[in-house]
């Protein structure tokens, strides 16, 4: 429509009679605006610091799409991205700002891939005979298109190859770069437009894939939205601004672009949108003119175009108080001036993130190591290289020198001090073996290592089965503490083959950590066979003689303590339940309606010969035989004791060495079999065996004739009735903890000894020497070091990585020197 204006008209408002006349201070000001970005050069030529902030920009996004890394994709460039439905006159904006026609144009979907635009500004002619303006494709290294249709075609074979013909869209990038004195420096990302309904064989969900692409662009914060909307439709209904306000919701960092003010409803206008009162943005609305389809098709010149978009804003009273937010020319300042402070802003975390991944970078390069070399030499020296790092990583480990030492938890060497140390030692000294011996056992074994004899003094032999059945207890945990000492070990060895040697050389990481498990099998042997002697030769000799031992005259004392202690507590408690007897026989005789006379009150006493009946009540049910004339025995003692006669004290000497013989007190015995009757195995085969041993082993006949039975085929030994034999068991018990605690303090410091000796420590002075003299042959060399596929891709990445950072290292670095 611009076009088809009347030239005349044109004359008119530049000429008045023929003679030129000075324009409005409002063109002036648009030819002259204050908005004169510092992204280009000044009117002096003078570079400002927006001139240089874009191309470093562009530079970078070069060195990184140069590289075709995918690490590298989340460093987040600053960059301008256009959005806005189809055929809203996005291709046309960027065709003005370049100021050629190089995009595919037509009635479809024609941007499916996004186009990352770079327009650099070049000083005119700087040499002679060489083009002012071309394009150059980064998938086309090193050519130059001087031909903007030529460019256009390139775009669409580009696009064609990777999406089809079937007008599909993929989110690789086209990446082209424009020289022209014309341009703003500026960056741009042209994507392809917002559409609702496929057409054709476009997929089904194009509409779902074009909207994720771009939301891929623009979610980003060191991204800007240019969205374009045309003028001719409502604002709130605007598919860029739609988009923008799903990630930019303040519109801090969106641009509004109208474009077709010209094609506008009549009595409409567009000053309501381009003064930011409708749709609110920060950064606010700049209103174009575009070229219409015929002025395309007619091949109208951009710099006609530009002229009739002034003739239109200056034509228009509307537009006057507003021009300076007008035209193609406004556009192309604010962007280049908004993008070159955008980019000022985020150039200081730019830095940091190149420098921390350049770092990062540094560390894979060197984790992965170098390429495998070719000479044979070089591939020895490599082997020995990774066997000397590996025994040095795992001494470390041990010794506690490791590089990297963790802080949330124990590792290496310290685990192996809290095997020894909190496990093993500990555990053996929680172990007791003679706690889980009762009286009965003790006393089983006494009676055994008699013989058929009687036992008359305190014998050897069950102190000594005893003790050694004691000490085997103690083997199992002492070669446990071997085995959890060479598990650790070997675990540690994992971990450094896997940091050290694995990533790269996964054959020979088999190997190393091969021969290292065989290596610590060879000194696990010596050790656990080391324990073993330690045990043996603690079950070899009891030594009774030991300083540290209590003896026997020790234990005597300490057992006829405990003895006593344990009377006292009986006599106590009997004591009690007497009191209580005679408090029940006072209720009882209070409560009573016949008064009681003295003689029947003494008749109520029980009288010696009741007793002995009762006592021979209990033996006769114990199976004990009483003889007719041992009632002058119980009842003298009975009388003796209420006549309160002392009982007579148990010692070694005056009960003849253990073989003498006491008047049995049937209350006494009877309170000592209930508290300190020794423990029995509550097993149902256990106690039929005591209820075997409790009956009768002879009866009565008729005639007055004892006939005996045969005893059961399992026997348990009698009750304990009287002091001596408990003072027996009591004694054994004493001796056999005082040799255990003495055994196992010894195992307790001598094991983890040969631990250390035979397998920990083996590791500092023989694993490399095992290791080289079992991987280290010419012939092996080659194949120990064929390199995992993977491991060689990974370091090439990483590679690449590092060279790709460098560069942008360089140019960042270059860019502060430029400057400063």
């Amino acid at each position: 429509r611009i076009a088809r204006r009347s030239p005349r008209r044109t004359r008119r408002k530049g000429m008045r009679g023929g003679t030129p006349v000075k324009a409005s201070p409002r063109v002036a000001a648009r030819h002259t605006t204050a908005d004169t970005p510092v992204g280009t050069v000044s009117a002096g030529g003078q570079k400002t610091l927006g001139s240089s902030l874009v191309p470093l920009i562009n530079k970078l996004q070069d060195i990184f799409a140069s590289a075709g890394l995918e690490e590298l994709a989340d460093i987040d460039l600053p960059q301008i991205a256009v959005v806005g439905s189809q055929s809203s006159g996005k291709s046309s904006v960027l065709e003005a700002l370049v100021g050629r026609d190089f995009l595919p144009r037509g009635p479809e979907i024609c941007t499916r891939r996004p186009l990352l635009l770079q327009l650099v500004h070049t000083p005119s002619n700087p040499r002679v005979n060489a083009p002012t303006e071309w394009g150059e494709f980064l998938h086309r290294p090193g050519e130059r298109f001087t031909d903007f249709e030529e460019i256009r075609r390139e775009i669409d074979r580009e696009t064609n190859r990777v999406t089809g013909t079937n007008k599909a869209v993929s989110d690789q990038q086209i990446r082209l770069k424009i020289c022209s004195p014309n341009v703003l420096t500026m960056t741009l990302v042209d994507l392809p437009g917002i559409t609702r309904v496929p057409v054709g064989d476009q997929p089904k969900d194009i509409e779902k894939q074009i909207r994720n692409m771009i939301l891929s662009y623009i979610k980003r914060d060191s991204c800007l939205i240019l969205a374009v909307s045309p003028a001719n439709s409502d604002l709130a209904n605007s598919d860029a601004l739609t988009l923008a306000q799903l990630v930019d919701p303040e519109g801090l960092r969106t641009i509004g672009v109208i474009t077709k003010l010209d094609i506008m409803d009549r009595g409409t206008n567009a000053r309501a949108y381009l003064k930011n009162e409708v749709v609110p943005l920060k950064l606010g609305y700049i209103g174009v003119v575009n070229r219409c389809q015929a002025d395309i098709t007619g091949k109208v010149s951009m710099e006609k175009a530009r002229s009739a978009e002034g003739d239109f804003f200056e034509s228009r009273k509307e537009y006057a108080d507003i021009i300076g937010r007008c035209g193609m020319k406004a556009l192309g300042n604010t962007v280049s001036r908004l993008l070159s402070e955008h980019v000022a802003r985020l150039l200081p975390v730019l830095h940091q993130t190149v420098s921390k991944k350049r770092d990062k970078a540094a560390c894979d390069v060197a984790e992965f190591g170098e390429c495998v070399p070719d000479s044979d030499s070089a591939q020895a020296s490599v082997v020995l290289q990774k066997i000397h790092t590996f025994c040095n990583a795992v001494d470390g480990a041990v010794q506690g020198k490791s590089k990297n030492l963790a802080t949330d938890s124990l590792e290496g060497g310290a685990r192996v001090h809290y095997v020894l140390q909190e496990i093993f030692v500990k555990g053996l000294c929680s172990l007791d073996p003679t706690q889980q011996l009762s009286e009965e056992d003790i006393r089983t074994a006494i009676q055994n290592a008699a013989g058929t004899k009687a036992v008359l003094l305190l014998p050897e032999e069950p102190f000594e089965i005893l003790a050694r059945k004691a000490i085997e207890k103690m083997s199992d945990p002492c070669h446990q503490a071997a085995r959890l000492v060479y598990d650790e070990l070997t675990t540690m060895m994992s971990n450094c083959v896997r940091r050290e040697v694995s990533k790269q050389f996964p054959k020979l990481a088999d190997a190393i950590e091969e021969a290292t498990r065989e290596f610590l099998k060879n000194g696990l042997e010596p050790a656990e066979s080391m324990i073993t002697n330690l045990v043996d030769c603690q079950l070899a000799h009891i030594n009774t003689t030991h300083p540290d031992f209590i003896g026997g005259a020790k234990a005597l004392g300490v057992a006829q303590a405990q003895l006593e202690k344990r009377r006292a507590k009986e006599r106590a408690i009997f004591e009690q339940q007497q009191k209580r007897e005679d408090m029940e026989i006072t209720e009882n005789e209070g409560n009573d309606k016949h008064d009681l006379t003295p003689t029947k009150k003494t008749n109520t006493m029980k009288s010696p010969l009741k007793i002995k009946k009762t006592s021979e009540l209990n033996k006769n049910n114990r199976g004990e035989y009483s003889r007719a004339d041992s009632t002058n025995e119980v009842s003298v003692n009975l009388e003796d004791k209420e006549n309160g006669a002392s009982e007579p004290k148990i010692s070694w000497i005056s009960k003849g060495l253990w073989g003498g013989s006491t008047p049995k007190k049937e209350d006494a015995r009877s309170k000592g079999t209930t508290m300190n009757g020794t423990k029995r195995r509550s097993d149902s085969l256990r106690q039929s065996i005591q209820d075997l041993n409790a009956s009768d082993h002879f009866k009565h006949t008729s005639l007055g004739v004892v006939s005996l039975m045969s005893p059961p085929g399992i026997l348990l030994p009698s009750d304990i009735d009287n002091d001596e034999e408990l003072l027996q068991v009591l004694v054994t018990r004493t001796l056999l903890s005082s040799y255990f605690k003495l055994t196992r303090s010894v195992l307790a410091d001598m094991v983890p000894k040969a631990i250390m000796h035979f397998l920990v420590n083996s590791i500092g002075r023989g694993l490399q020497q095992h290791l080289i003299s079992t991987l280290y042959h010419p012939n092996a060399v080659k194949q120990l070091l064929a390199e995992d596929p993977d491991s060689a891709r990974m370091r090439r990445n990483a590679t690449d990585r590092l060279a790709a950072l460098n560069k942008a290292m360089s140019a960042i670095s270059a860019f502060h020197a430029e400057l400063f």
